[in-house]
């Protein structure tokens, strides 16, 4: 008779949901900022846009020897800029978690490097003798007309759009709902 009365009253009490959630464990809440972060930041470095470019550097000198024609040099550099951003810097004030939301403030694009490798670099034309000081003046030429292509075609604000595309995929796949990613602009 005792059992049944407790069956009856488990019964009730089941029926009416009086405890419900009473003894239920309660999801574990952690901040994932950090983890966040950490993940981003293993990235490192993200380069985001690259230009290939082909740039012509010449040069004329006067020659060594009184009476002789000037010296005359024409280069074809084949060289590569590369633009992304710096994630070593992301911070924990740029990064904001909560439940399903990320919001990331990511470092503005920056130029990573620019390659000129010696094999892609060729002399067109040379009349007279160059010193090793001038060919690499002349080198130094062409990294810096390769530097300001670079700006002219906004290989910065290209590598900033694809940097945000980059991250917003990597945090789809971690299964986040909604995302914003932002890029910091500095002030002028």
């Amino acid at each position: 008779m005792l059992i049944l009365l407790l069956l009856i009253i488990i019964f009730i009490f089941k029926r009416l949901h009086i405890f419900d959630g009473l003894f239920a464990s309660k999801p574990l809440l952690i901040d994932n900022t950090p983890l966040v972060i950490r993940e981003i930041r293993s990235i490192a470095e993200l380069n985001t846009a690259t230009l290939y470019q082909e740039i012509v550097v010449d040069s004329i000198a006067p020659s060594a020897i009184p009476l002789q024609a000037k010296r005359e040099i024409v280069l074809i550099v084949k060289g590569r800029v590369l633009a992304g951003i710096d994630l070593q810097q992301l911070q924990d004030k740029d990064v904001y978690v909560k439940e399903d939301s990320v919001h990331i403030i990511l470092p503005q694009a920056t130029i990573r490097d620019v390659i000129i490798n010696p094999s892609a670099i060729e002399t067109f034309y040379e009349f007279g003798r160059w010193s090793n000081e001038e060919i690499t003046a002349l080198k130094l030429s062409a990294r810096e007309k390769l530097l300001a292509s670079a700006v002219e075609k906004n290989l910065l604000d290209r590598a900033d759009t694809k940097a945000k595309a980059v991250i917003t995929q990597f945090l789809k796949v971690a299964k986040f709902e909604k995302i914003r990613v932002d890029i910091q602009h500095s002030l002028p």
